[in-house]
């Protein structure tokens, strides 16, 4: 695997599994981060996304995104082959239940087909339902994640390693339950189609007698079987043996029936089509219906995830380190302030036209939508900005130009604000009238933790006048009540 396809797979999970890879790997013993800290440092201007290239930087150095590349390619390979091999034995049971004999015991096919996949599912949701967090999830989906760490192709040295941390950072994230959950239900559902194939192709070409035998049970047992299970095949047109089918039945093997009677086809083809209705409805439904919420799931949390956790106290002290490479804070006179001729002074000028909106996005995640949905359009082009100095420095500059009454600055509701976020607020601020924050969340509420973070980072830096608003209504609500305060009277 070669670094360029490696450095492709640099995505939010990716990033966050080889950096928990490599602090599970300094758990061992510190490495050697000099090169990596500088580079990251001087190339990212967040500390969030500075930790993180660090990360990347000796993850690299290690194999680890090869490694990642590795179980992507791989993963495949083994999620197809568990899905093969768990259909042939479904393609065995099927046989099984077809077997040389033409005469079928209905209820124990039933049993045979539904039996253990009933198991499996009770099992699964009873953990779903109960402790989603710390459960591992379904056995075969943990079985794939196995099975790749311990492939001996292109097999790194940190393979197990890696495995530890897929399932840290997703267990964490409560997302292991979910892509184990996928990638189970997706072989089941694989399973289930090639067995009603085959179930399928033997009732079609083949003449079977579906019966049902007992020395202890009733018929009366075997009638309301059959009703019940076939109750929500029938909703979806299913054939189903009546009451009287299943005594007859019944009496065919009591030997009250003449033997013609075997040859009751049409009765014959409603218990064929219930036991398929069955498969169908109790079987591959559920495996589909389940395999794509989880999915769905998934690829939401996927989205949703942050590679790194602030809060965490070994980021906090790579966080100091940065912190230390930072130039010694210069002692300024506070009768001679010393001019920066990049930064544009704050202007004397009043704010431009009243009501006038200028809209920026800062340090936004590539996913995240932009223009804001539900926002207004501003009197300025929306700007968004990854953040470095440069564009920092063209949107003040613009800002300065246009003297805009309004700005609102759109953040990532799960950022941490560092200093240069204090930097540009504090220079955008003198460049217009009033300044409010949107933290955006994707469309879900802001956490109150998020909110009090950013409340708290404001006030700490002395931005009172700047008011934090946690959805696309309320930034709507404070640009029309701004714009009321300023209109001037007639």
């Amino acid at each position: 695997m070669t670094a360029s396809a490696a450095s492709t797979d640099r995505t939010p999970l990716g990033l966050a599994v080889v950096l928990e890879a490599v602090q599970r790997i300094e758990a061992d013993g510190p490495l050697d981060d000099q090169a990596a800290l500088q580079q990251s440092f001087r190339t990212q201007s967040t500390r969030a996304a500075q930790v993180a290239e660090r990360g990347w930087l000796l993850g690299q150095r290690l194999g680890l995104p090869a490694e990642w590349a590795r179980w992507r390619q791989f993963g495949v390979w083994v999620l197809l082959l568990l899905a093969l091999g768990l259909a042939f034995a479904g393609l065995g049971t099927a046989r099984a239940v077809l077997g040389e004999g033409r005469s079928i015991n209905a209820v124990a096919a039933f049993v045979s087909l539904l039996g253990l996949h009933a198991v499996m599912l009770v099992v699964w949701l009873l953990g779903v339902l109960r402790s989603p967090a710390r459960w591992g999830g379904a056995a075969l989906g943990r079985l794939v994640l196995w099975l790749t760490a311990r492939l001996p192709l292109e097999r790194g040295p940190h393979a197990l390693t890696l495995l530890q941390s897929i399932t840290a950072v997703l267990r964490r994230q409560r997302l292991l339950v979910w892509l184990t959950g996928a990638l189970s239900h997706g072989i089941w559902t694989l399973a289930f189609v090639l067995m009603l194939a085959v179930l399928a192709f033997g009732f079609a070409f083949h003449a079977y007698t579906l019966t049902w035998e007992t020395t202890i049970l009733s018929a009366s047992f075997f009638q309301r079987f059959v009703q019940i299970t076939g109750a929500l095949p029938a909703l979806l047109g299913f054939a189903v043996p009546d009451a009287a089918a299943v005594q007859t039945v019944g009496n065919r093997l009591a030997g009250a029936v003449e033997v013609r009677a075997w040859g009751d086809a049409t009765s014959q083809r409603e218990w064929a089509w219930w036991l398929m209705g069955c498969v169908v409805v109790y079987g591959l439904l559920p495996r589909a219906l389940l395999a794509a919420f989880c999915a769905w799931r998934w690829r939401g949390g996927v989205r949703r995830l942050q590679p790194v956790d602030m809060a965490d106290p070994d980021v906090r002290r790579i966080v100091q380190r940065l912190d230390a490479l930072e130039p010694p804070p210069e002692v300024i006179d506070p009768e001679r302030r010393v001019s920066d001729p990049d930064r544009p002074a704050p202007s004397s000028a009043p704010p431009g036209a009243p009501g006038s909106l200028a809209i920026v996005g800062f340090e936004l995640p590539p996913e995240a939508p932009w223009p804001v949905p539900g926002l207004p359009a501003g009197t300025l082009p929306p700007e968004r900005i990854a953040g470095s100095a440069r564009e920092r420095q063209a949107v003040i500059a613009r800002l300065a130009r246009a003297r805009p009454a309004l700005l609102l600055l759109v953040v990532q509701a799960s950022a941490s604000p560092d200093r240069g976020t204090a930097r540009f607020v504090r220079e955008a601020a003198a460049q217009v009238g009033r300044v409010a924050l949107l933290l955006l969340t994707g469309g879900e509420a802001v956490p109150e933790a998020a909110a009090r973070r950013w409340r708290d980072w404001l006030r700490a830096e002395g931005f009172q006048a700047v008011r934090v608003v946690e959805s696309a209504s309320a930034a709507v609500d404070w640009i029309a009540s701004s714009r009321a305060d300023n209109t001037p009277d007639d």
